[in-house]
């Protein structure tokens, strides 16, 4: 019994620390899509490098602060292959 309460508390942190790494890196991006850096609050972020996932809907993007060299990489969904772009 005191096992399953362990795993069970365990569980319940664990998802909670990660609702809030995705709460915070959601702050992060909203920031970055204004182009502030959330580092040095600056406007100087740029794209360093963009790649499209194709029809899988993600799109792979590293911004880059010009000023402090804050750098991060963001999944961003977008697109599907019902838009007829995937050739099939």
């Amino acid at each position: 019994m005191y096992m399953f309460i362990v795993i069970l508390i365990l569980s319940i942190l664990g998802i909670l620390a990660y609702y809030l790494y995705l709460k915070q890196k959601s702050e992060k991006l909203s920031k970055i899509e204004q182009g502030i850096c959330p580092d040095c609050d600056k406007e100087s972020i740029v794209v360093k490098r963009s790649k499209n996932g194709g029809c899988s809907g993600t799109t792979s993007v590293i911004y880059k602060c010009e000023s402090c060299d804050y750098e991060e990489e963001f999944n961003i969904g977008a697109g599907s292959c019902n838009s007829g772009k995937c050739g099939f």
